[in-house]
């Protein structure tokens, strides 16, 4: 669960988790309709919550088997990736 910033929304990729995102402003309200959008996970809204919706998206999220896959294949690839090296490389290469 995060509130959808670019470092959690990032970071969530990286580890290759599922995501319920309640965003508050800023980046945060793009970042969650994209993963809504493309199906990382679930966004809902922060200040019209039930505590019954709230528990069904944390079910979803937790029992969806192939959501859990498509996200653990994303995270592996982006560990795999190297981009950290490779962005570091590039600054470098410009200064």
């Amino acid at each position: 669960m995060t509130h959808g910033g670019n470092n959690s929304t990032c970071e969530t990729f990286h580890f290759g988790k599922p995501m319920i995102v309640m965003p508050i402003f800023w980046d945060q309200l793009d970042n969650a309709e994209r993963v809504r959008e493309f199906g990382f996970g679930i966004r809902l809204n922060p200040y019209h919550c039930s505590r019954q919706e709230l528990l069904e998206a944390v079910e979803k999220t937790i029992n969806d088997g192939d959501l859990a896959n498509k996200m653990s294949r994303i995270g592996e690839r982006i560990r795999a990736s190297n981009s950290n090296e490779k962005a570091a490389d590039l600054i470098m290469k410009f200064i």
